[in-house]
């Protein structure tokens, strides 16, 4: 009996290595333009012109609304700022969900505030055992990457 409990821990540990090394082999970019929760936000960046900000060495947290969050915009909000004419603006909202650094869900739980690549300075607070960056909630898993983490948001950072 006891040995069967050692092969189960030893397979379990395995899995998580292997699991935790492939996410780790992908850059923040990558992790936003493959996982589909993202979709929207990955349309975002590269309509802006700063998926390059994901893809180098430089440690980077995507603080990274779902598909559902931008849904919860008002009807024409994203259409709106994928327009040529608005690529000042989605570049400052794009920025607004970019922290230099890696960030993942432990620290941030320890920070009152964050600073992020855009110069805006965002409230981090713990509510009932949920994680807030502003008005919007981290939830789910974070994804950490080579170059930094990913942490899923339930609303768009608008000022």
């Amino acid at each position: 009996m006891q040995f069967k409990k050692i092969i189960v821990a030893l397979t379990l540990t395995t899995l998580g290595a292997a699991a935790l090394a492939t996410a780790q082999d992908k850059r923040v970019g990558d992790i936003i333009h493959t996982d589909a929760r993202y979709s929207t936000f990955a349309k975002a960046l590269d309509a802006a012109g700063l998926d390059s900000l994901l893809a180098g060495s430089d440690a980077v947290t995507v603080l990274a609304p779902t598909d559902e969050a931008f849904a919860k915009l008002p009807a024409g909000t994203v259409d709106n700022l994928l327009k040529p004419e608005n690529k000042a603006q989605l570049e400052a909202l794009i920025k607004r969900h970019l922290v230099s650094g890696r960030l993942d869900q432990y620290t941030l739980k320890r920070e009152r505030e964050i600073d992020t690549v855009g110069g805006d300075k965002l409230a981090v607070k713990l509510v009932a055992g949920n994680l807030r960056i502003a008005d919007a909630r981290v939830f789910g898993r974070q994804t950490l990457a080579v170059n930094g983490t990913v942490q899923p948001l339930d609303a768009v950072l608008t000022k």
